[in-house]
């Protein structure tokens, strides 16, 4: 298990990261701030600084937290490190014939294993996504995005664009209990009130909630979940679909 803390691992996205120019803020934001010898559970440090940098390309800092200050990069190892990153419920014996995405997933790796082999590929060349500058980091989010350009062996460049950024958007808006969403950034960013019990007053008023967000350990009385942060799959529309 890798012996660094995930403060550490943050603090180092690099000269053009946000973590590097605004460190107090960053670690404000991040979920295990508090707990310096905590270890990631299925990441290294180079993946992290990469899904780091490559997230806050994806969601930057606005009005509100990038994915990285949010605890995206939390929840992101969160999940790979439990059944979902192993593949359960995935069928992963061959053949594997060419296949639509309505098929379902179309490649022997696991959800982890796709993922680092993927970032150890893209980075194979000693060019490290942590090291570019803002808009070398935006053109290459974009190549990876269409696909240009890379060649991954096994890796389907696509598929791991989608899935970096599905986890993405995961991470910032499902329940803080999951790891991600740190101090409700993304449900404050929509207006989602969260896990309150009924909303039939406002069912048909396409307006946010007008009351603060509360998840589903939400701490009474102040503006955040207890840190549960467990290596559960948060229930998505992804997986219901």
């Amino acid at each position: 298990m890798p012996n660094f803390s995930r403060r550490a691992v943050l603090l180092q996205i690099g000269a053009s990261g946000l973590a590097a120019v605004t460190p107090g803020a960053a670690l404000a934001q991040n979920r295990y701030a508090a707990l310096d010898t905590q270890p990631w559970s299925y990441l290294d440090g180079s993946e992290a600084r990469f899904l780091a940098s490559m997230a806050d390309v994806l969601i930057p800092e606005d009005d509100f937290p990038s994915a990285s200050q949010a605890g995206v990069v939390d929840f992101i190892d969160l999940q790979l490190a439990g059944p979902y990153g192993q593949g359960a419920g995935l069928f992963l014996e061959g053949p594997f014939a060419d296949g639509t995405p309505e098929q379902g997933w179309q490649t022997a790796h696991t959800p982890a294993s796709l993922i680092r082999n993927g970032i150890a590929r893209l980075e194979d060349g000693g060019t490290r996504l942590v090291d570019l500058d803002a808009n070398d980091r935006s053109a290459f989010v974009e190549r990876l995005s269409k696909g240009e350009g890379f060649d991954l062996g096994d890796v389907p460049v696509q598929t791991l664009f989608d899935e970096i950024w599905a986890l993405v958007k995961e991470g910032y808006f499902s329940d803080p209990i999951y790891g991600g969403n740190k101090d409700y950034a993304g449900w404050e960013m929509i207006g989602f009130p969260g896990a309150h019990a009924y909303y039939t007053d406002h069912v048909d008023k396409n307006a946010p909630f007008p009351a603060p967000p509360k998840g589903i350990a939400h701490v009474p009385g102040t503006g955040r979940s207890a840190d549960t942060a467990r290596p559960l799959r948060a229930q998505t529309a992804r997986e219901e679909g």
